[in-house]
């Protein structure tokens, strides 16, 4: 049970616990953001959602790096929606950034509303791809793009972590399903981890 119950604290991070695996967040995925942020390529006015972003951290880089952008974002840990408010406290209150606690596949997010759609290390969470996916082409802007970090499946497998939590795709299969939703070009490179860029 303690090799499922750590690994699922990444997954959704709730209790006492879980402000030690959001600790460990902030601490791993600093650089990971800069270069998630880097490749959005922010541009005035943009409009950003982020699905799974934990302790806050990209949403407050964003609202840093850009002043006339907005980013709304998603998660279903209540401790991390909590934590998130609180480190992006400034920029809710003045209309920046608005959070939203919930199951991104149940919200009533507004289509066709985003320019830039992005997720770090959240797709191992879910097991078919092609409804997230399909959902995200839906609230994209007509030449939107969405952006994905994360690690391969190979990565994953040498880790030996539990497949009860974390889904282990491909590269070519998030690349294939990318299509398969309705994206019009997909890329794919190296930096640090791996980085997926679909444009609708």
């Amino acid at each position: 049970m303690l090799l499922e119950f750590i690994p699922a604290q990444f997954k959704r991070p709730s209790g006492l616990f879980g402000i030690f695996t959001s600790n460990q967040m902030i601490k791993y995925n600093q650089k990971n953001y800069e270069t998630l942020v880097k490749d959005l390529a922010l541009r005035p006015h943009d409009k950003l959602l982020e699905i799974g972003y934990g302790p806050g951290i990209g949403i407050r880089m964003i609202a840093e790096s850009c002043s006339t952008c907005k980013v709304h974002g998603i998660d279903f840990s209540r401790l991390m929606y909590k934590r998130a408010c609180r480190y992006n406290k400034q920029f809710i209150d003045n209309g920046k950034v608005q959070l939203q606690y919930g199951n991104f596949l149940k919200s009533n997010i507004e289509e066709k509303n985003f320019n830039k759609i992005f997720c770090l290390n959240v797709v191992y969470f879910w097991s078919d791809l092609i409804a997230p996916f399909e959902k995200i082409f839906s609230l994209l802007k007509e030449g939107g793009s969405f952006h994905i970090y994360m690690a391969d499946k190979s990565f994953l497998q040498q880790k030996k972590l539990p497949d009860t939590v974390f889904n282990k795709h491909s590269i070519e299969h998030v690349v294939d399903t990318l299509k398969s939703a309705g994206f019009k070009t997909v890329e794919h490179y190296k930096d640090n981890g791996h980085q997926i860029k679909a444009k609708k």
